[in-house]
């Protein structure tokens, strides 16, 4: 995993299929807010990544890039780590569309989000750890 950010939060990132992926980061003290509640930025990065993910697994190309992404915070999360799911939902030749949930390790949905990717011209061969 090259990716900074994921070794950082020491992300597990999961290719179910073409289109769907997972995401996990497990949970670390060191990213709660003030009421010691998991930092809600970090349920955005593993429902982006996911999705991020999930669209990038259908291109064979080129790497996607992150567009526009939407996130509902449901609940908040202490003491757990958490899990994304995402799905392809739509397709195009330039642009993929994904759905994503986040889960807390006990189960509960605690958000949910919507993001849109762009395919960009940077070649995946390019990239640092695309054969990883």
């Amino acid at each position: 995993m090259k990716c900074r950010i994921s070794r950082f939060l020491n992300k597990t990132i999961e290719i179910e299929k073409a289109g769907v992926a997972r995401v996990a980061i497990p949970f670390n003290g060191d990213l709660t807010q003030n009421a010691d509640f998991l930092h809600a930025a970090m349920l955005f990065e593993v429902a982006d990544t996911a999705g991020f993910m999930a669209a990038n697994s259908m291109e064979e190309t080129y790497s996607v890039l992150t567009v526009d992404y939407h996130i509902n915070l449901i609940r908040p999360v202490r003491h757990e780590g958490i899990l994304a799911t995402s799905e392809v939902v739509t397709a195009g030749k330039t642009i993929y569309v994904t759905r994503s949930d986040v889960y807390s390790d006990s189960g509960k949905l605690v958000a949910a989000g919507q993001g849109t990717y762009t395919v960009s011209t940077i070649r995946l061969t390019d990239l640092d750890g695309y054969s990883d």
